[in-house]
């Protein structure tokens, strides 16, 4: 799988958050893109044979 998702919840005056995949406390989630699936927020789409080179993400907690 090339991705991961998350999903909040509105419920009884609160948001929840839930993550199904890594249900942990974590100190924050970087937010890439926002859609009803995972077509929606491919981060790249492509056709045909290709290869990952690199793909690095760097954060601070501020």
């Amino acid at each position: 799988m090339d991705f991961a998702a998350w999903f909040d919840v509105y419920f009884g005056g609160r948001w929840y958050t839930f993550d199904a995949r890594n249900n942990i406390p974590h100190i924050g989630r970087v937010l890439i893109a926002r859609g009803r699936d995972a077509a929606d927020v491919a981060i790249i789409t492509t056709f045909g044979p290709n290869t990952l080179e690199s793909f690095q993400v760097f954060t601070e907690e501020v």
